[in-house]
């Protein structure tokens, strides 16, 4: 193509990617998208307040990259962290027609469309989620390589796992790719992502490979998630890239293949480069989420849209196809030009209105946008709010990091009312509640500390996560269960309520079913948290811990606390730790036995109304070692003995 051509086609993508623009910002105007469910919400949650609490900018869930990119965005409200994402993904548009340039095809203009109208990458860029950053930096990695950029490749491939975890399925390719090019050189540069969060998050984690141990994804959830068949993905094709571009990804992948086999004789040309990196890449994605999806694994749920984060991939490919087609020769060329014109159309059209009802609230969120509605209109949110939908404080506009003000999640005791200051609001919706949650609709209404405000329930029932039927409801503290009731609180680790359900074990318990193993991958047990005011109000002098342990190992090699931490700000005030290597401890603690530790700690006298206590063990070592039955009580009684301190062992 010569100068004025290629200024000619520049000028048309440019205008294009305007008009799209400008389609776009209405269409965010006038919708809201509830493609991504939960995520979507989280994502923006994150980004949202990351700027308060820095902290949240790298939390490893969210995507540091993605979460730091979309964060001035987010400060002015939902519609803009979406217009962001919109933008990303025409910035990936107009990078891989710069690609499908550098790589000398032909109708590169054609790329953008293919890129912005496959249909799950399209609404995809709608919703605040990680895909479309993802597919960005993927693109603006292979265009650095096939440049010639390849230290600059390197770098920007460093990044990629920081935006999508399962990038790191990819990296072989790559790796194959700079090795065969003999660009050893960029090998170092692909950890520089990894260097750079690890030092940005060094002063919020404490350690240099917090990347690591703070995995989110660590171990499997079937129960929780489940999983399916192995060809899920490809049998949900037409919602991915649609029948007409999964057409010209095979047609353009085929052709490609076949003419470096028999024209090129298995030579290392670009286009072996190209098949290996582009459809070979996209390929790899696919299979991998395949995988963990049929073994369930992965904390995967099946969600097409996770392979949004590729699709550019796949229109590169397609646009192959494409070609081919315009050049099948003689009489069959018009048959061909109108072929590859109206699949054309057809992707257009598909991309730009399969989803189009995920422009407007999924049922779930219409029935909570009612719920939150009408906790407005009756002026409950000047009391605690308790949720488990991130639906809601975005809704209810309220900080979802102001522990005074809202809270996501109840305190995991029986029963839970004691927990809770007076008047606080709870809004229980069947999806998060007990799944997320793990908090069964049967936990609320059978406490006689709440009461129920306000039902909401579909005037067409359907069930969600779990076979649950639907609903949200609004539950209130009330004054009188104040001080009326004892309560206690027992992990016995049965429900496996943490992320990390790989750390259960049922090879070594002291009760019931499963036991907590703790090693260097998990450092901290779930936590038992309660506002100091409710301790005071119900006259509450002191606290009783109490947790059984089996140390495979001397306890010298497995160093680890029994917590308890009153705090202000999620800043501890007064802070104690039963330590098990102390020497004192060690010599009562016997080895491939169980252990009873039991603590007692008086309550602060002063203390602010927003201050609580955390009880919770912490692990320091490498090795394993097995918790159970972590339980706490309140007692009235003096406190002149306090502390205490008592270890027994179990009786066979």
């Amino acid at each position: 193509m010569t100068i004025s051509g290629y200024k000619k086609e520049q000028t048309f993508v440019i205008t294009f990617l305007a008009v799209f623009l400008l389609g776009a910002i209405i269409l965010i105007l006038n919708t809201n998208n509830s493609f991504g469910g939960g995520d979507h919400f989280s994502h923006f949650k994150l980004a949202r307040w990351g700027w308060k609490y820095p902290k949240l900018l790298l939390d490893e869930w969210g995507k540091p990259v993605f979460t730091l990119l979309v964060s001035p965005f987010a400060q002015l409200g939902i519609n803009y962290a979406r217009l962001y994402n919109v933008l990303i993904g025409m910035l990936t548009a107009f990078l891989s027609w710069k690609l499908s340039r550098t790589l000398k095809f032909d109708n590169n203009w054609v790329i953008v469309l293919l890129v912005l109208f496959t249909p799950i990458y399209f609404i995809s860029m709608f919703a605040v989620l990680t895909e479309v950053t993802f597919s960005m930096l993927l693109m603006l990695s292979l265009l650095l390589f096939f440049k010639k950029e390849y230290i600059w490749s390197a770098i920007a491939i460093s990044f990629l796992p920081l935006a999508r975890t399962e990038s790191i399925v990819l990296l072989p390719l790559f790796l194959i790719a700079f090795g065969l090019k003999k660009q050893v050189k960029a090998f170092p540069f692909l950890v520089t992502g990894f260097l750079f969060f690890s030092l940005l998050g060094w002063p919020f984690y404490h350690h240099f490979w917090w990347l690591i141990t703070e995995m989110p994804y660590k171990g499997g959830t079937t129960g929780l998630y489940g999983h399916g068949q192995l060809l899920h993905f490809v049998e949900q094709t037409p919602f991915i890239l649609g029948y007409p571009l999964a057409f010209l990804f095979c047609a353009g992948f085929l052709y490609d293949l076949l003419f470096w086999i028999r024209k090129e004789h298995f030579r290392l040309s670009e286009r072996f480069y190209f098949l290996l990196l582009v459809p070979g890449s996209y390929l790899l994605y696919l299979a991998a989420h395949s995988y963990v999806w049929w073994k369930g694994i992965g904390n995967s749920l099946g969600l097409i849209r996770v392979i949004a984060a590729v699709t550019p991939l796949a229109a590169l490919t397609a646009l192959s196809g494409y070609n081919f087609l315009l050049k099948l020769p003689g009489k069959k060329r018009f048959i061909s030009h109108l072929t590859a014109s109206l699949l054309l159309l057809w992707i257009v059209y598909t991309g730009a209105f399969m989803y189009k009802n995920n422009f407007r609230l999924s049922p779930p969120e219409r029935l909570l946008a009612k719920a939150c509605q009408y906790t407005k209109q009756h002026k409950l949110t000047r009391n605690k709010i308790y949720y488990f939908s991130n639906f809601v404080p975005i809704k209810l506009g309220i900080d979802p990091f102001d522990t005074k003000k809202s809270s996501e999640g109840l305190p995991h005791l029986k029963p839970v009312s004691k927990a809770l200051p007076d008047n606080s609001i709870i809004i229980w919706d069947a999806h998060f509640g007990p799944n997320e949650g793990q908090t069964p609709l049967s936990l609320l209404t059978k406490d006689s500390g709440l009461r129920i405000i306000k039902i909401f329930k579909p005037k067409v029932p359907f069930k969600v996560l779990g076979g649950h039927n639907y609903a949200v409801y609004i539950f209130q503290k009330t004054k009188e269960a104040s001080g009326t009731r004892n309560f206690n609180f027992h992990n016995s680790f049965e429900n496996r309520q943490d992320k990390k359900g790989s750390h259960y074990t049922s090879g070594q318990v002291h009760s019931g079913k499963f036991a907590l193993k703790m090693d260097s991958s998990i450092r901290f047990s779930p936590c038992f948290e309660i506002p100091l005011s409710s301790l005071t109000y119900n006259k509450y002098s002191g606290i009783r811990a109490s947790v059984w342990v089996y140390p495979p190992y001397p306890v010298q090699e497995t160093p680890a606390s029994l917590v308890v931490s009153f705090q202000h700000n999620n800043t501890a005030f007064d802070y104690h730790a039963f330590n098990l290597e102390n020497p004192e401890n060690s010599l009562k603690l016997r080895q491939n036995q169980w252990n009873k530790i039991a603590v007692c700690y008086p309550v602060p006298k002063s203390y602010r109304s927003n201050d609580f206590v955390k009880i919770y063990l912490w692990y320091r070592g490498k090795k394993e070692i097995y918790f159970d039955d972590l339980k706490v009580s309140f007692f009235k009684d003096s406190t002149k003995n306090l502390p205490c301190f008592m270890i027994t062992q179990k009786r066979d």
